[in-house]
């Protein structure tokens, strides 16, 4: 008896569906080229280029002290993403790879949906932040960039000129 996996009609549908929806807001619904373009899998991250590199949505927090970034990065290490500062522009992209075996200990694998990608993002920083010391940590697949404020000096309270007669 052979297994065969079961076409679910409805999905197929739901994925036209999707895909009229996103083309109606201007989002894309197809990646590669035009000679190569496949449906878009709408539960993956949005691609802007056809490149491949993805657009890694990002929460950005202000505290009182700091401006703190984070960001999903599920099975990356920290070898596997980069932190850059470059005039006042930082840059946070990274890789994640994964590697596709066609047969496992038991035998065939009959479906593989994890896919690798490679994500890129960059924030002109405001004037009050210490370069010096940004840090950047990865904990249970949440990566959390640290940009501290400066010190900034107060501004000097509006001087009073008095006006006189001739």
């Amino acid at each position: 008896m052979a297994l065969t996996l079961f076409n679910d009609p409805f999905m197929t549908e739901m994925d036209r569906a999707m895909n009229r929806m996103l083309s109606s807001f201007g989002m894309p619904t197809t990646r590669g080229t035009a000679t190569t373009s496949m449906p878009m899998d709408i539960f993956r991250p949005f691609t802007g280029t056809t490149s491949g590199a993805t657009t890694m949505p990002m929460d950005i927090i202000e505290t009182p002290t700091a401006y703190e970034l984070h960001a999903d990065t599920p099975g990356m290490t920290p070898e596997d993403v980069k932190v850059e500062l470059h005039e006042g522009v930082l840059t946070v992209s990274g890789n994640r790879k994964v590697a596709r075996e066609e047969k496992d200990a038991q035998g065939k694998v009959w479906r593989s949906e994890r896919s690798s990608y490679s994500f890129a993002r960059s924030f002109t920083l405001p004037e009050n932040v210490n370069s010096d010391n940004i840090c950047a940590t990865i904990d249970k697949g949440v990566l959390k960039v640290c940009v501290p404020k400066k010190e900034t000096e107060p501004k000097p309270e509006p001087k009073r000129i008095t006006v006189t007669g001739a």
